[in-house]
């Protein structure tokens, strides 16, 4: 079982993950894992934080000197330099609306509301993020492939679907501040953000994920808790500030007809295939071999510079909320996030189905299965 376990806390000296069940001899690209950390802290919108934490990691368990994984789980670490700046403690009597820090206090009965918040930071994504870059790497040895792209921010949002020419437009995507492949538009979301900071307010958006060459066949219809979309949603609907989860055209299913929604099949040249794509690659919480379509949708950030109507607990008056410093807009970083968490819900559903100590026995695996099941979308 591929899982990843953290600890550490945004404000902490260290955060680190071990992710257990990577099997041997995967060669671990370090510059693959560091691009996209420094995807994850790009972005207009974002917070000073980002401007000065380094976000280096070291690995310290379950790799070779040669960077190559020896089946241990894999231990790494970040240093978190706000540590070194800022050692002040952290400490309020009035929870934020929008965090977790009422319902997470009453929780574990805390007097300081900042606590519970500690671990549910965006900062921890940074372990997400390494995580997810080692768990894509093993699914690129399979020929499978992740994409994302943010499609709105605010109510200003891409009409086209950009989803078909997702892979043609990655490296524009990736080279944007805002993940948005399209100019005019970013810049019309720039300005939209820049209004935001003006009024001290802040912004959410929605964006999507589309996993490329999945086989069918992965994940479980007997039992709902291992539904693949089911596992897919709970993972990334859990990254800070995800409210909504959308898999395929999940939404406008609810108002179409069925002769006009599902995906029916034909045949070309001998191949069995989908005149669409509308269940998002899912169906009966199965992989039926056509891209996997994540849509996503994220809240503004609830720590607002101007402030929201809140309760101290201490002196039991209403009071405004304080600043903390934080992003006007995070919804690239959470798609990116969002990417690393489903890389590693189908890195594990893979090798839950295939097996293998090392790459090459998955791989095997991988390929007799595609080669026995062949005859599904080939004559």
């Amino acid at each position: 079982m591929i899982r990843l376990t953290t600890a550490g806390e945004s404000h902490g000296e260290y955060i680190v993950g071990i992710l257990e069940g990577i099997p041997s001899h995967l060669k671990i690209n370090i510059d693959f894992i560091n691009k996209k950390l420094y995807l994850r802290k790009k972005g207009y919108g974002r917070s000073e934080r980002m401007k000065f934490e380094e976000d280096k990691f070291e690995i310290f368990s379950g790799i070779d000197e040669n960077f190559v994984t020896t089946g241990a789980p894999i231990g790494f670490r970040v240093l978190n330099i706000d540590f070194l700046i800022n050692k002040t403690k952290r400490y309020s009597t009035s929870p934020r609306p929008g965090h977790v820090d009422y319902s997470g206090s009453v929780k574990f009965d805390f007097e300081n509301f900042y606590l519970s918040s500690e671990r549910r930071s965006g900062r921890l994504t940074v372990l997400d993020t390494i995580a997810g870059a080692i768990c894509e790497t093993l699914l690129n040895e399979l020929g499978i492939k992740v994409y994302f792209s943010v499609i709105s921010i605010g109510k200003i949002k891409i009409e086209e679907n950009i989803i078909d020419k997702i892979e043609n437009l990655f490296e524009e995507i990736l080279s944007s501040d805002l993940f948005i492949p399209i100019k005019e538009i970013e810049e019309k979301m720039k300005k939209e953000i820049d209004k935001a900071k003006s009024r001290g307010d802040t912004l959410g958006g929605s964006s999507v994920i589309v996993v490329k060459n999945i086989p069918p066949g992965i994940g479980d219809y007997n039992n709902y808790l291992e539904n693949l979309d089911g596992l897919l949603s709970q993972a990334v609907i859990s990254v800070p500030s995800v409210k909504a989860v959308e898999i395929g055209d999940g939404v406008l299913s609810s108002i179409l007809f069925g002769s006009e929604f599902h995906d029916e099949f034909f045949i070309s040249d001998n191949k069995i295939k989908r005149k669409t794509n509308r269940c998002g690659g899912i169906e009966g919480g199965v992989s039926n071999g056509e891209d996997i379509v994540i849509k996503i949708y994220s809240k503004p950030i609830p720590t607002l510079m101007k402030g929201l109507k809140t309760v101290d607990f201490e002196n039991f008056v209403e009071i405004e909320s304080k600043y903390v410093r934080s992003d006007i807009l995070a919804i690239p970083a959470v798609t990116l996030v969002a990417a690393s968490r489903i890389s590693i819900v189908l890195a594990n559903e893979i090798k839950k189905k295939f097996g293998g100590d090392t790459i090459f026995d998955l791989k095997n695996s991988f390929n007799n299965y595609l080669n026995s099941r062949r005859r599904f979308w080939q004559k």
